[in-house]
């Protein structure tokens, strides 16, 4: 089975695909968010597997922007805790480290240590990919924010474990696939959709209240701009129940009514996020 992430080598997507598959996969690391649906799309690969939410950062916008516009399926999420790491060469030392790449999430993740150690942080598009930079250039002063695991892969020392400002940084990820390649023995516990409301007072809460009617838990609610439309948004939101649930059918048949478009986005098992 093969599995396309964002990154290089070592990327914390990679460690989440094996926290979720163990290691009975191949894993092929892409430069983008938006070369990983296209390689989905085009069966290059069986699933994408990607981050969708932080706890600290929010949402990736990107990601949910491109679930909505490609032809996909989220069949699982996956819950992984995320412990920053200082890198550097071996018998480098912390004092001398004046500059560090990493992605711009791991950077605001981190953004306490750097202030205090006046390490300037320069963002780069993936955290393995900076480790491996690091690695590469072999200056003194530089260092990455990466895992653990991206130590071992390219050579590097950690410096420091754990930078993080807050502790219980946890990403969710999505696992996705073709639409017509959904499996059939998915098990459905809970469900991800988009829509979008009509204009009109009381129309978004008249959409939510579908749910309520039908005794159905929403969890998420949140809000994205549509670019060509300024002004005016969708909405994404996540529930407990799956889409062969009775109840789930006919709370979306009615929000379908209701609105001005409903699309499903997924209905999965709920992850373990411990």
């Amino acid at each position: 089975m093969k599995i396309a992430y964002q990154g290089e080598k070592g990327a914390y997507s990679e460690a989440a695909i094996y926290k979720h598959y163990r290691k009975d996969v191949e894993t092929i690391g892409f430069e983008t968010f938006e070369d990983v649906f296209e390689a989905v799309k085009n069966g290059k690969v069986d699933y994408g597997f990607l981050p969708f939410e932080n706890t600290i950062s929010g949402s990736i916008a990107e990601n949910y922007d491109l679930l909505l516009k490609e032809d996909v399926f989220v069949t699982a999420e996956v819950f992984l805790k995320i412990s920053h790491s200082l890198l550097s060469h071996k018998g480098n030392k912390l004092d001398n480290i004046k500059k560090v790449y990493s992605h711009p999430y791991a950077l605001h993740q981190c953004h306490e240590f750097l202030k205090k150690h006046k390490i300037k942080p320069i963002p780069e598009y993936d955290t393995a990919g900076s480790a491996k930079m690091v690695r590469e250039r072999n200056k003194t002063e530089e260092a990455a924010i990466a895992s653990e695991l991206c130590a071992e892969i390219y050579d590097l020392e950690v410096l420091k474990k754990d930078i993080e400002t807050n502790k219980n940084a946890i990403t969710k990820f999505f696992v996705f696939v073709k639409k017509d390649k959904v499996p059939k023995d998915i098990k459905k516990e809970k469900t991800s959709i988009v829509f979008k409301s009509k204009h009109y007072p009381g129309a978004l809460v008249n959409c939510l209240q579908r749910l309520s009617k039908n005794n159905i838990n929403m969890i998420k609610l949140e809000s994205r701009p549509i670019m060509e439309n300024p002004w005016e948004y969708i909405f994404y939101v996540d529930f407990i129940g799956g889409l062969d649930d009775e109840n789930v059918k006919l709370a979306l048949s009615e929000m379908e009514a209701a609105s001005i478009f409903v699309k499903v986005l997924g209905s999965y098992p709920e992850g373990n996020k411990s």
